[in-house]
């Protein structure tokens, strides 16, 4: 069955970069819809002063406005069209939530492997694949 409608979850590690490549050969072959999804943290709680939390608003707003334009130049760069989502939230939620409002029929996302942090907790990857709608692609 092939894929109509694809997201990525992309955040500028390394493995999401591995995760991103696959996602945009996969809607290059399958001549899927492609998006990014990048969810932003929350803002600090207890800032200081109103400037700190404005500085980290600057620093995030162009760190994902950085991550959104690089994700565009490489999927143009392979022949392939990207839509970018940039939201804040809880990443295995809103990837999970954004999948099934987005009718994807496809999640593809890095894994990390922290063991200790993912033996105790569940990892993002792991949180997606249990509660996504859709199939759901970890790239290691």
């Amino acid at each position: 069955m092939p894929f109509e409608r694809i997201l990525v979850a992309i955040d500028g590690s390394e493995c999401s970069n591995r995760a991103f490549a696959k996602a945009v050969e996969l809607a290059l072959l399958m001549d899927a819809q492609l998006t990014a999804l990048a969810v932003e943290g929350p803002l600090p709680a207890y800032a200081a002063t109103i400037g700190e939390v404005d500085e980290v608003k600057r620093e995030k707003d162009s760190f994902f406005s950085g991550l959104a334009a690089r994700a565009k130049r490489e999927a143009h760069a392979a022949g392939v069209e990207l839509e970018i989502d940039i939201r804040p939230g809880h990443a295995a939620e809103l990837i999970s939530r954004v999948a099934g409002e987005g009718d994807y029929d496809l999640v593809v996302l890095g894994y990390r492997g922290h063991f200790l942090r993912d033996h105790l907790l569940g990892s993002t990857a792991d949180r997606v694949a249990e509660n996504a709608p859709c199939p759901v692609m970890i790239v290691r």
